[in-house]
This record gives C-alpha cells, structure tokens and sequence, in this order.
C-alpha cells in the first residue's frame, strides 16, 4: 500500500511537470518518429486547453473547436418539441424524458472519458512509458505484470484493438492537439481557424516501402451507435455542403478526423487514413476508414 501511494504521487506528478513530449523517445521506433512527434509538440505547443467550459485559447484568442464545427452540420435538435412528441407516445411528462435523456448523455460522456483515459495510459505504458499513465488511470496500474488491468468491457476493447496493431504502426502521439492556419499558402487556410485533440496518431512504415509511409489518424469511440437507421431510411442529411452525408454520428467523425488532417499536412505532413475505432460494450471493435474530405473543409470552415 505505501509503495502504491508513492508510486501514484511520483507518476502523477512526473505526468504534470516534467515529460517533454517533443523529447519522448520510444524505444526502437523509426528515428522519424520521433522527428514527426517533436515537430507537431514544438508547432501547436502555444495551444492552451482549459478543461472547464472546453475552452481553447491560443496567443490569448479563443480558437473554434472542431467538435463544435462537426456539431453544427448537424440538424438542429428541438429537445421541447420532441420530449413532447415522446411523451405523448410513451407515457410520462415531457419533463421526465428530458431529465433522463440528460442523465443518459451525462452517463455516456462520463464513461468516455474514463475509457479514453484507459486507451492513453495503455498506449504509453505498450511503448514503455508508465510515467505517462493518466491521474485516473493510476489507480489500475499493476506493478507486479506491468499492466492496466480493465474494469469497463470497452475497455477490454481497447485492449484487444491494441493487441491486433501491426508491427508497421509505431505510436507518435496520443491526445494529439492541433490547429488550423499554418499553411504557407494563405488560400489553402480555412476562412475559421480552429482547432481540436484527436486520440491517437501513428505511423506506417510501408511494410518497407518508403513510397507507402505516412501517418494514420484515429479517434476511439464508445457511442452505443454511429449510424442512425431513422436518418438512413428517411433520407436525413447533414447541412449544406454535407448534405450527401446522413445526419449521423459517423458523418460528424467524418468531418472531424479530416479537420484534424489539415493541420498536420500544413506542416508538411503527409496523412494516409483516418479510422473510427469503435469500441462496444460486448468487448469488441469495430473499424471504419473515413473518406478524405478536407478539400471542401478549406472551403468551407
């Protein structure tokens, strides 16, 4: 129990105070691996996220998230109108169905994040860095296997997904930060410049052929669905310009993971995929490849 206490307060604290990410090395990565992870921690270093009200701030101006951005492709949601419309179909006040769709969402992000804390710390730890094992994380680190031991079936999940990467992925970052409106070229900016962290961010070697090599990102999802059957049967599209896109869960992540690509290729990087990994409460996992759209996002944001 002592040794416990001491070794979640010198985590905890090495965590906070003293990992520079620019310098992590992780042992017998690529050397460009750790020249891709300098380089994006040294850019977007000025980027300040504030936890309470989700806030980004960068140089003292507060940035536009890409989650808000994705957000408000989306048709808008009367929260009255249809508490009402449910309430009429299956009992109760419209008040006690919106009391317990706030519970739900609260229920459901609440678990996210707990299960995206577990993906971060496992990711460090399988590459040999337990310092960076996150605060509400440390509580399940076994010192005896080295290991986290899961106490949400998605997070056995995570773990399986973990153990399916290839050899040819190499971690470059979890929680990666980033932002908009570095491009040289000022016309291939986005009108708004924003900003956003995705989960994790890899890179492949080519399976030995240098032509193939390039970063992959991906987000864990923990939703209960990322398609919505409703949309799909009656044709119910996102907003202009991504009204070829269903007003679903899968088409925000869509717009989120190519938002997060405009960044890391204006720094002069070269993104080959975005994935979906999509963690279920039966403790597996499901992948899905987003199409490339961040030519209509410098368009458009």
């Amino acid at each position: 129990m002592v040794f416990s206490h001491f070794f979640c307060t010198f985590a905890t604290n090495f965590n906070l105070n003293m990992v520079d990410l620019s310098q992590l090395h992780i042992e017998g990565e690529p050397q460009e691996c750790f020249e891709i992870r300098n380089k994006i921690v040294t850019t977007f270093s000025d980027l300040i996220f504030q936890e309470e009200g989700h806030r980004y701030t960068l140089n003292g101006k507060e940035l536009i998230s890409v989650t808000r951005i994705a957000h408000d492709y989306r048709q808008p949601f009367d929260e009255i109108a249809q508490s009402e419309a449910y309430a009429a179909k299956n009992g109760e006040t419209p008040e006690y169905w919106r009391k317990q769709w706030h519970y739900n969402s609260f229920r459901a992000t609440t678990t996210g994040t707990l299960v995206h804390a577990f993906g971060e710390s496992l990711g460090w730890l399988r590459n040999g860095h337990p310092e960076l094992i996150t605060e509400e994380c440390l509580c399940k680190y076994h010192k005896e296997t080295e290991s986290l031991v899961p106490t949400r079936h998605k997070e056995n999940a995570v773990i399986k997904f973990m153990n399916d990467l290839p050899s040819s992925y190499h971690l470059i970052l979890n929680e990666a930060r980033v932002y908009s409106g570095l491009n040289e070229d000022k016309d291939k900016n986005p009108p708004t410049q924003f900003c956003g962290t995705f989960d994790l961010l890899y890179w492949y070697d080519g399976d030995g052929d240098p032509s193939k090599q390039g970063l992959i990102i991906m987000d864990y999802k923990t939703n209960s669905k990322l398609e919505n059957s409703y949309a799909r049967n009656f044709g119910k599209m996102c907003l202009p310009p991504f009204q070829e896109m269903y007003d679903e869960d899968l088409s925000s992540y869509t717009i989120q993971l190519s938002a997060y690509q405009i960044p890391l290729e204006d720094i002069g990087l070269r993104v080959l995929g975005r994935k979906v990994i999509w963690l279920k409460d039966d403790e597996t996992y499901e992948k899905f490849d987003l199409p490339d759209i961040t030519g209509i996002l410098r368009k458009t944001i």
